[in-house]
Order: structure tokens, then C-alpha cells, then sequence
């Protein structure tokens, strides 16, 4: 699997369209996509009998853990080539733990 994955130009675009969209919200309306996606998420998992939820928990846990393996391993490269990620978000002052967008106010964070 190459780094966009096996999706298609038109599925990047389409995803790429999505991602300009929300980059053009302000921080509060991220913050009320993210809680009705969340919101969604729960409702479809309860609607799943219990062996389903326990594959799915253990398949989530396995995705966050990739998950940071990538992001600690970009983060290095980064610091490579001496671009500086911010240590708390400057908008609500929330500690980065390694992410790309704050996890409190959805803020991206800007390197230096």
C-alpha cells in the first residue's frame, strides 16, 4: 500500500475538498462536527452485539497505536529538517501530544 493508500485521484480529491472545508470552520463549529460524529459513532456501535464491539474495540486499539507509530516517526523526520511543532495549541493553550490538530478546540497546529 503506497501512501495514500489504494484510493483513487477522484477519492483523494474528494477527500482533499473535505478536509478544505473543514479547515474553513472555526474552531467551534470543529468542535460541533467532531461531537456529532462522535455522537454517530456511539449510536452505530450500541446498535453492535457484544462480540462485535470487543472486535472493534480491539481493532480501534490497534489503529491508535499504528496510528501514533506514524505520527512519532513524522515528527522525527521533522525535527530532521528543523520544523518545530508547537508544544500547546495558541489558540486554547491545550498540550500537543502529538497530533496534527489540537484534540480540545480541533485548531490545526501550524509548524515553524
Amino acid at each position: 500500500m503506497g501512501l495514500f493508500g489504494n484510493k483513487s485521484p477522484e477519492e483523494l480529491e474528494a477527500e482533499l475538498a473535505k478536509l478544505k472545508a473543514f479547515e474553513a470552520l472555526t474552531p467551534e463549529e470543529k468542535v460541533k462536527k467532531m461531537e456529532e460524529a462522535q455522537k454517530a459513532a456511539q449510536e452505530a456501535f450500541n446498535k453492535l452485539t457484544p462480540e462485535e464491539q470487543e472486535r472493534t474495540k480491539a481493532e480501534a486499539e490497534r489503529m491508535v497505536r499504528e496510528s501514533e507509530q506514524e505520527r512519532n516517526a513524522l515528527l522525527q523526520e521533522a525535527q530532521k529538517f528543523g520544523l518545530k511543532v508547537p508544544k500547546f495549541c495558541p489558540y486554547c493553550g491545550t498540550e500537543n501530544k502529538g497530533g496534527n490538530f489540537c484534540p480540545s478546540c480541533g485548531a490545526p497546529y501550524k509548524t515553524n
